[in-house]
């Protein structure tokens, strides 16, 4: 037991982000970083963010907050918990919660923001408006991830405009595979929607946002140079996340580290859209509510009896019998890793031992449950695939 807990510990010790991987390695996400801007205080960032949660050091805030703009989505990719969400769950955040949350954040200095979570962040009419909020309170860093279906040519350019950091688009593989898990997304027209944002953002010689793509290990590996073509010039990062669990249910064959310790509990608080804050992100239908920021302020979340528990269940590590949302989250997986080439980059990956892959040699394994799917993906799916001029 000794040595497991040991080899445990150096495992995760020296390990940030063990399933996300760069195109293009360190060199990239050096240059990434630099873009960024804000240097010195972004390194500052970087050691509470990473370098606490480590040594379980509980800042006096945290410098990172997930806040949900919407927890809806329009499009029911097979993978994501929110095609299997309850409808009770669904929501946009309203625009005085927004403002109270922001405000706070701000005055305690909070690094960044991240406007996502478990839907598109664009189903939110005043999206726009709350990026520039956050950005005239002086939030460094506001950001979101996106499937970019919504992204049309006005909302992109008003998102350069308001100042938003960054954007990562969520695009699984390459057309085909693309068009089947992202339905009724078309692979080619995501393309297009990005590279207006990225001209648009040039044409005012601005570096910002940076533009960012990822996919999931299993839908680029079989061909990674297509997915590397077809992006390369359009973002300034290519990403590939591992394969997770996607059935969001209680499984008895997940092989877990028992001694895994998540660095969320000291980094981030992760707000939901009507204001309650969840364990983390993989907390996604409400097991352990830490607080509410309708009636509390960030400041009694982060140090209250909540969050205490959920520290000190990783501390005891019985996180994977206090937590029940753990159960349904990969990073305490054990992890083997692998080899992604792409063009003459080989990218170390690591995958999930015990997690079935989405895409496997055949094609997609994963697939939308008809009583899930939409009535634009239903007619879809009665068209067959739309050619991108539909």
């Amino acid at each position: 037991m000794l040595a497991k807990k040991i080899q445990s510990f150096f495992s995760n010790y020296f390990k940030f982000e063990p399933d996300y991987f760069t195109v293009g390695g360190w060199r990239k996400d050096l240059a990434y970083f630099i873009a960024q801007g804000n240097i010195w205080a972004h390194i500052v960032d970087r050691i509470k963010f990473r370098i606490f949660p480590k040594l379980m050091i509980v800042p006096a805030f945290p410098s990172h907050i997930d806040v949900e703009a919407a927890s809806s989505c329009q499009m029911r990719c097979p993978m994501c918990y929110t095609t299997y969400m309850p409808d009770n769950l669904k929501g946009t955040m309203k625009w005085e919660l927004y403002t109270k949350i922001i405000d706070e954040a701000a005055r305690r200095h909070v690094y960044s923001i991240k406007l996502s979570w478990r839907g598109e962040p664009l189903l939110n009419k005043r999206i726009v408006d709350m990026v520039r909020y956050a950005k005239d309170k002086g939030i460094k860093e506001v950001a979101f991830l996106s499937n970019a279906e919504l992204l049309n040519a006005k909302i992109a350019e008003q998102f350069v405009d308001a100042g938003l950091d960054w954007l990562s688009i969520s695009a699984d593989g390459v057309g085909e595979v693309y068009n089947e898990i992202r339905q009724p997304a078309v692979f080619e027209e995501t393309i297009k929607r990005v590279r207006h944002m990225k001209e648009y953002r040039d044409s005012k010689g601005l570096s910002k946002p940076l533009l960012r793509v990822q996919s999931v290990m299993s839908a680029v590996e079989n061909d990674p140079d297509a997915y590397h073509a077809a992006w390369e010039g359009i973002v300034d990062r290519i990403n590939i996340i591992s394969d997770h669990i996607r059935d969001f249910e209680d499984r008895d064959d997940l092989e877990y580290d028992p001694y895994y310790v998540c660095s969320k509990p000291w980094n981030r608080l992760n707000i939901a859209y009507d204001g309650r804050v969840h364990q983390c992100g993989a907390d996604y239908s409400a097991k352990t509510i830490v607080g509410d920021c309708n009636t509390h302020s960030l400041y009694e979340i982060w140090h209250g009896v909540g969050n205490r528990k959920v520290r000190d269940a990783f501390r005891r590590h019985t996180y994977l019998d206090d937590l029940p949302a753990c159960r349904q989250c990969s990073y305490g997986l054990v992890r083997e890793l692998v080899e992604v080439n792409v063009g003459e980059a080989g990218v170390k990956a690591g995958r999930y031992k015990s997690v079935p892959k989405i895409v496997g040699e055949k094609g997609v394994n994963l697939h939308t449950p008809e009583d899930k799917l939409t009535s634009r993906q239903k007619k879809k799916r009665e068209q067959g695939h739309a050619s991108p001029s539909d």
